[in-house]
Order: C-alpha cells, then sequence, then structure tokens
C-alpha cells in the first residue's frame, strides 16, 4: 500500500509545475535521527502536502549530508529539483549555514535562488522564551513543586484525592517538557488553578516552599501565566496543515498589535487582559498599596515592550515577502513595483507587468477575488470540524484564469505552495514516536517510513489494483 502511494504521489510531482520543500531532522525512539522531506504542491484544484521521503542519517547530520540524501531522493522519485520554490526549515546551521548548510548546496545544484524561511512557528517559541527570561526561577520552582508531587505515585493518589475532595476544576497536575510548544502555558495555568490546594499539601507534607506564601514570587507567577497563555493562544493559531504562508504571518502581525494593547492595558492598571494578576493584586498585601502597584504595572509593561521589540526583530523572510504574499488573495490591488520577485524570475515571469494591467483593468476577473474573499470569510466564520479549505477554494480561482493571464498563474501557484512553518514535519515525528514506542522499537527503517507515510497520506491507497495483482490460492 504505501508503494501505491508513493506512485501516486511521483506521478502529481512529476505534472506539478512547481512544489515547495519543508525539511527537518529528529530522532526515534531509539535515538536514531531520522530526515523528513514534505513537498506542498498543487494538483488540479487540490493543494497537498505529502511526505515524500523518511531516510535513516546513519553517520553525520551536517549539510552536506542532508543535501546528499535530499538530491537522492529527487532522482528515486524522477522528480525534478528546480521547481522548488522555497525551502522551510528550523533554522539549525545545519540547514542554514552560509558556507555548509544544506540550503547552500541545495541552491547551488538547481542553480536558481529558492524562498528561505525559518519556520515561524520555531521563532515564536523563541521569542516566547527569550521575552521570559527573568522568570525562569519561577519555572523551576513551579517544576520543582509538581515533580515532588507528581512523580510519586502516593503523593500523586493523595493530591488527586483531595482535589475530589475540594471538588475543584482539575484532578491532577501536568509536569513540564520544554520540548513541547505549548507546555509551559498548560503547566503554570494548572499550577495556579491548584495554588491553594498545593499551598495545603506542601504544609501537610512537611516540604517548606517559602515561595507559595512569598508576595513578590506570587505576583511574578500570575504575570509569568498570563503571559504565557497568550503566547500559548497565538501558538494554536499557528498550527496546523494547509496554511498558507500569508495567512500565518497574519496572525503574527495581529499579535504584535496584541503586544501594543498589553502595554497599554498594564501601564493604565486595568488588567483586563492580566486576570490572574488582577485577583492576586486586589486580595494581597499590595491592595493598599497604589506605590507598589505602579512599580509592578511599570515592570511588568517594560517586559511586554521588550517582547514587542523581538517580535518586530524577527520574521524578517516574511517581512521582506509581505506585499508579495498579499498578490495571492489581492491580485486587484497589487503594483508590480512592490512585489518581490527577486527569487522567482525563473518562473518565466516576464509579462507579468502587461497581465496585471490588463487583469485590473477587466471587472470580470476581479470580481473573482472579490468572491473568494467573501468565501475566505465564510470558512473562518466555520467550526474547526469543517472540511472545507480555504487554500482549495484559492487554486480554483486562480486555475479559473484564462491562459491570458499565464504569469499570474503561475506567480499565484508558486506563492499557494509556500510552507509558513514546518508544524507538517513535527506533526509526522510525532506519529513517528507513536508508531516506533519502546514495544515496537525494533521496526526496520523502510516498514517505519511505510508505516508513517500511511498514516499521514491524504492518497487512498488503489485496493482493486492491488488484490488483483494477488495470485489466488485455490483450494484443493
Amino acid at each position: 500500500m504505501a508503494s501505491d502511494v508513493s506512485q501516486q504521489l511521483t506521478t502529481d510531482l512529476q505534472k506539478a509545475a512547481c512544489y515547495s520543500m519543508c525539511v527537518d531532522e529528529s530522532t526515534d525512539i531509539n535515538d536514531h535521527a531520522r530526515l523528513a522531506v514534505i513537498l506542498r504542491y498543487a494538483v488540479g484544484d487540490i493543494m497537498r502536502e505529502e511526505l515524500v521521503k523518511l531516510v535513516p542519517l546513519s553517520k553525520r547530520t551536517q549539510g552536506i549530508d542532508i543535501y546528499s540524501l535530499v538530491m537522492e531522493m529527487f532522482l528515486s522519485q524522477d522528480i525534478r529539483p528546480e521547481k522548488v520554490v522555497s525551502i522551510t526549515s528550523d533554522g539549525a546551521p545545519s540547514m542554514v549555514e552560509a558556507t555548509s548548510g544544506f540550503m547552500q548546496f541545495f541552491v547551488k545544484e538547481i542553480k536558481h535562488q529558492v524562498i528561505q524561511f525559518h519556520c515561524i512557528i520555531h521563532q515564536e517559541a523563541l521569542c516566547a522564551r527569550e521575552s521570559s527570561k527573568k522568570f525562569d526561577d519561577v519555572l523551576k520552582d513551579v517544576t520543582k513543586m509538581v515533580n515532588y508531587i507528581m512523580t510519586c505515585a502516593l503523593n500523586s493518589q493523595q493530591f488527586h484525592a483531595l482535589l475530589e475532595e475540594v471538588q475543584v476544576q482539575y484532578n491532577c497536575l501536568l509536569m513540564y517538557n520544554n520540548v513541547r510548544w505549548l507546555s509551559r502555558g498548560r503547566v503554570l495555568e494548572r499550577f495556579v488553578a491548584c495554588l491553594d490546594e498545593i499551598r495545603l499539601f506542601m504544609n501537610e507534607k512537611g516540604q517548606e516552599y517559602p515561595q507559595l506564601t512569598d508576595m513578590a514570587w506570587l505576583t511574578n507567577l500570575m504575570f509569568f501565566t498570563d503571559f504565557t497563555v497568550h503566547f500559548n493562544v497565538l501558538n494554536r493559531q499557528l498550527q496546523g496543515v494547509g496554511k498558507t504562508a500569508e495567512r500565518v504571518f497574519c496572525d503574527i502581525k495581529t499579535f504584535e498589535r496584541k503586544l501594543q494593547v498589553f502595554e497599554r492595558d498594564l501601564e493604565s492598571g486595568q488588567l483586563k487582559y492580566f486576570p490572574n494578576l488582577k485577583m492576586h493584586l486586589e486580595n494581597s498585601k499590595f491592595a493598599d498599596n497604589p506605590t507598589s502597584h505602579q512599580e509592578i504595572y511599570k515592570e511588568f509593561s517594560s517586559i511586554v515592550a521588550a517582547a514587542k521589540v523581538n517580535f518586530n526583530k524577527r520574521f524578517l523572510q516574511f517581512r521582506k515577502m509581505e506585499t508579495t504574499l498579499c498578490f495571492l488573495t489581492y491580485p486587484d490591488k497589487a503594483r508590480f513595483e512592490e512585489l518581490d520577485l527577486s527569487c522567482l524570475h525563473w518562473l518565466d515571469l516576464g509579462n507579468l507587468e502587461m497581465e496585471l494591467l490588463e487583469f485590473q483593468k477587466s471587472s470580470i476577473w476581479k470580481n473573482k477575488f472579490y468572491d473568494l474573499r467573501e468565501t475566505l470569510e465564510k470558512i473562518e466564520r466555520m467550526t474547526e470540524e469543517s472540511t472545507v479549505s480555504s487554500e482549495n477554494e484559492i487554486l480554483k480561482v486562480w486555475n479559473s484564469l484564462p491562459n491570458k493571464f499565464k504569469s499570474m498563474k503561475a506567480l499565484g501557484i508558486a506563492l499557494l505552495t509556500l510552507f509558513g512553518s514546518s508544524y507538517a514535519c513535527e506533526q509526522l515525528f510525532s506519529a513517528l514516536n507513536y508508531i516506533k514506542s519502546d514495544t515496537r522499537n525494533r521496526l526496520t527503517d523502510d516498514l517505519n517510513a511505510a508505516c508513517v507515510a500511511l498514516k499521514l497520506t491524504k492518497y487512498e491507497p488503489r485496493l482493486d489494483k492491488l488484490s488483483a495483482c494477488i495470485e489466488q490460492q485455490k483450494s484443493h
């Protein structure tokens, strides 16, 4: 079945006008390095993100080793590497280093530039981490207390019984995992929600944690929790496959504006967006001391301001491409001289300027994109369970344009293939850990890759064709 899916994938890739690539490396349960290569491309009116290869990195994980495996993949699948529009990675030196990174070798091989993106979710996670370095000690203290309760079976059972007795919202605490993007916020939320019970439990156990009654520590905890929750909301928005680069960067820009609102909220002392901090200050010994409040507001607003500056410094490639990315859904308002086509000349965009002028004077073709934007608004209002794909709706409109807009269509579809993040790879490695678990750690590389491919693919194995190839076993 995996071989049949691979054949369908190869056939579609050979027909595709262009594709973008997402490359990432991780380790399996046996600490063996694995390289995942995912391509995003258009097939008719359908956009696809498919795993092309999951291969072991047997010896080294340097740029030249990754390059060799990727080129071997293109050769074995009989697909053309020069059709790659962009490459998205986690920004590791082996991927992006100026002289010996994978991207440098790849660009030299295909003889044209590609758009290089550092995964927007990784950059957001780095911003969140850098913005909260001041609270590392708070997180260490929380982690120590949570581990004391949850890693001992007796303590865990007794604490669970206590939570059930007082009928709180949760029945246990969560343990911190630095690798998981949302772990920190969830751990802090649960800790704050059970704070009174934790304080009681620690006293009963004779554990001395003066932090639990230290007003300054608790104040930092409450702000840290509220601030991290906002980052978690953004992180969840950025996750998911099939999101256009324009859409994920729009979420980043929106969060930057939210940071300005958070800063003003703290400066004014209203704390509309920091509910845990507000409740703590109203109920603490600081409640009757306006001077202390002002000092707290000033300190925390400066932290938010620093986070805003940090965000402004990051996502440089997305900012550079911002106007060009908008071309995908707003070609009727695009100006040719503002488009960044420095990495896309190989797409034969020679007539793009003339086509754009002709397109923008025709109400017939412009109305298609007015209708598209209304459709995208309706999709935004739908529930998460909806199967309607915004990227497929965009692709249908671009495909509906006549061939006299050939260069515009080439640019629009190329922009639609761009990966905004390496979420597809992260999802793949989560599936890999589930498939090759502690109890199945002897799976061979080929069988492991086949299982992962079948779990994640949107292709359906052609069972009728496969069954026809199997010789019937006649009874005697």
